[in-house]
């Protein structure tokens, strides 16, 4: 893993359609959600919005991975990026805006929604496939 993306690993994190976030509880137990993002390569962050699961874990341990990938049979073609995240829960409004900006103009699904929680995971090591 390095620390400095590429301008191929910021675009396809822009463009993937799906996350899987891995966190784990005060316990260690493991948990993996598929979680739609949006990604802002300036800073190097992936905004999701969640109250789940993934949520307290990282309010517990603010460590986690985060999976992106396309799969098809022609294993040739496999393209992907894993990621070591380091998350925040955004509190602040301006950027908490932005984030919710970004979400909404990605996913339609979201434009009419109210969030509650929007966590920034900033990438911090990454390796990538096929890109």
């Amino acid at each position: 893993m390095r620390q400095r993306l590429a301008s191929s690993e910021k675009r396809y994190l822009q463009h993937t359609r799906i996350c899987r976030v891995g966190s784990v509880d005060r316990r260690g137990v493991v948990h993996t959600a598929p979680l739609c993002h949006a990604f802002d390569p300036g800073t190097r962050t992936a905004y999701v919005a969640t109250d789940g699961v993934t949520a307290a874990n990282l309010r517990a341990r603010p460590r986690a991975a985060l999976e992106c990938d396309d799969y098809h049979e022609d294993w040739d073609t496999l393209k992907g990026v894993v990621a070591k995240v380091r998350a925040r829960f955004v509190r602040d409004r301006r950027e908490r805006d932005r984030a919710a900006r970004l979400l909404r103009r990605k996913f339609r699904q979201y434009r009419d929604t109210e969030f509650g929680t929007i966590i920034a995971l900033r990438v911090e090591n990454i390796a990538s496939w096929g890109l």
